[in-house]
C-alpha cells in the first residue's frame, strides 16, 4: 500500500473514531449516538474485522474513560452489542446500489434490536434493578423500550448519513476513474 493511501487509511479511521467519541461527550438524547453507525461503516470499509471492531472499542474506550461507566459486566454487554454493527456493516459489502439502498436500513436495525436484546440482557442480569425472574426479564425489556427508539432513531439517521455518504463518494470516484480511463 502506498503511504499516502496508508495516510488516508488512518486519518479516516481517526476521525471515525473522534467522531464517535464527540457524539457520545456532547448534548444528545439518550442512546441518540453515532458509535453503532460507525461500527456498520468500518465493517463497510475494512475488510480486516479486526479493524472494524477495534474502532469501535477504541471509540468507546475513549469516552468511557471521560464519562465513566457503571460496572465491567455492563461495559462488556455494551461493547459486545455494538460488535454487531461490524459485522452487519460487512454484509453491506459488494452490493449493488439498489441492495445497498435496501439493505443498510435492515442491517441499521438489525444492529439495534441486537444491541438492545444484549445491552437490556445485561441490564436484568446485572444490574440488581429487577428479579432474577421471566417476569423481571420481562419488565425490564418493556421499561427499556423508550430507549429503544432513541437508538434506533440514531442508527438510522447516522448510519444514513455517514454510509450514504461513503457510498457516493465511492460512487463518485468510480465514475470518474472510468471517465479518465477512457
Amino acid at each position: 500500500m502506498e503511504l499516502r493511501n496508508r495516510t488516508v487509511q488512518v486519518l479516516v479511521i481517526l476521525s471515525m473514531i473522534a467522531f464517535a467519541v464527540a457524539g457520545r461527550l456532547l448534548p444528545h438524547p439518550d442512546n441518540f449516538a453515532p458509535v453503532a453507525a460507525l461500527g456498520l461503516m468500518a465493517g463497510y470499509l475494512f475488510a480486516s474485522r479486526s479493524l472494524g471492531l477495534g474502532i469501535v472499542m477504541i471509540a468507546m474506550a475513549a469516552s468511557d474513560l471521560i464519562m465513566g461507566f457503571e460496572s465491567l459486566e455492563m461495559r462488556l454487554a455494551v461493547y459486545g452489542g455494538l460488535m454487531v454493527s461490524v459485522f452487519a456493516g460487512r454484509m453491506l459489502t459488494n452490493r449493488s446500489d439498489k441492495q445497498f439502498v435496501i439493505g443498510l436500513p435492515l442491517t441499521s436495525v438489525a444492529a439495534s434490536v441486537a444491541f438492545f436484546v444484549i445491552s437490556n440482557l445485561a441490564v436484568w442480569a446485572f444490574s440488581g434493578m429487577y428479579d432474577a425472574t421471566a417476569a423481571g426479564l420481562g419488565l425490564c425489556y418493556v421499561n427499556a423500550i423508550p430507549f429503544f427508539w432513541n437508538t434506533l432513531a440514531g442508527d438510522l439517521v447516522y448510519s444514513g448519513m455517514l454510509l450514504g455518504a461513503v457510498r457516493l463518494a465511492q460512487n463518485y470516484y468510480q465514475r470518474a476513474q472510468l471517465q479518465s480511463a477512457s
